[in-house]
């Protein structure tokens, strides 16, 4: 049964890119891994629009995707990973996040003591990009140590971080070009981007509503093309160069 299932999953990524060729169907935002928007994982200064809810899993493969508990906390391991997610848009300058990060092959049982990651996220806009100046967002992810609510553990994604995007235009192409720096906060130590990340998403004017992405993460170099369907609906092939393995983002998003 699991490998049926192990066997479903990775063939998603080939699903995605077929449909990517085949519906050749305006500029969308990217769903990142961390299912906050960004880049493949990386963060950049974009967010939906007012009202936006997006829920949404993204495959993390093995050999990418950290254990969150026991002896291995915080290591790389074999198994692939699973993030579910619930993101909203609540104000034109906020965005909230709240996500299960699952490892696969494993049982949630006492004997186990597993139980998949809880996580919140949330991402502030401090200035609206213009001219002569880029967009900037702060962002907290997983940071609940810091304001008293750590659940009895330490977080296992946490960051704190800035994060600035700019529009670029090409002829008919749109570059958004991201940087940014994560560090620690309040004694929460800075586990997912960690120093300086940075990012593009090209936008070719032949393929409609698709992007090329381009991020490091302050740890690895991912690519991805993503693809929007019906207006609702958010695919992305994601690829880590490091490992020579797929990822995939699915999510649904429609207004409150």
């Amino acid at each position: 049964m699991k490998l049926s299932i192990m066997n479903t999953l990775f063939r998603i990524p080939k699903l995605l890119t077929l449909a990517f060729i085949v519906f050749f169907t305006h500029n969308t935002l990217a769903q990142s891994t961390t299912g906050m928007s960004g880049l493949v994982k990386a963060p950049n200064a974009r967010m939906y629009e007012q009202g936006t809810l997006a829920i949404g899993a993204s495959l993390i493969p093995p050999g990418y995707h950290k254990r969150t508990y026991g002896q291995l906390k915080g290591k790389l391991v074999g198994n692939a990973g699973l993030n579910t997610f619930v993101t909203a848009t609540l104000f034109p300058f906020m965005e909230v996040m709240f996500r299960y990060s699952h490892e696969l092959n494993l049982e949630v049982t006492p004997e186990t003591e597993y139980f998949p990651d809880r996580m919140m996220a949330a991402r502030f806009k401090l200035l609206n990009e213009k001219e002569k100046w880029p967009a900037i967002v702060a962002g907290f992810h997983d940071v609940t140590g810091a304001v008293g609510f750590d659940q009895g553990g330490s977080p296992n994604f946490s960051s704190t971080y800035l994060v600035g995007s700019k529009l670029f235009h090409y002829k008919n192409f749109q570059i958004d070009a991201s940087l940014g720096y994560g560090f620690a906060f309040r004694g929460v130590p800075a586990k997912d981007f960690d120093g300086m990340f940075a990012g593009v998403a090209i936008t070719t004017p032949y393929v409609k509503d698709a992007q090329f992405l381009l991020d490091y993460d302050a740890t690895y170099f991912n690519l991805g093309i993503q693809k929007y369907f019906l207006k609702r609906i958010h695919t992305m092939v994601n690829f880590y160069p490091n490992y020579k393995k797929f990822g995939w983002v699915i999510a649904y998003r429609y207004p409150l």
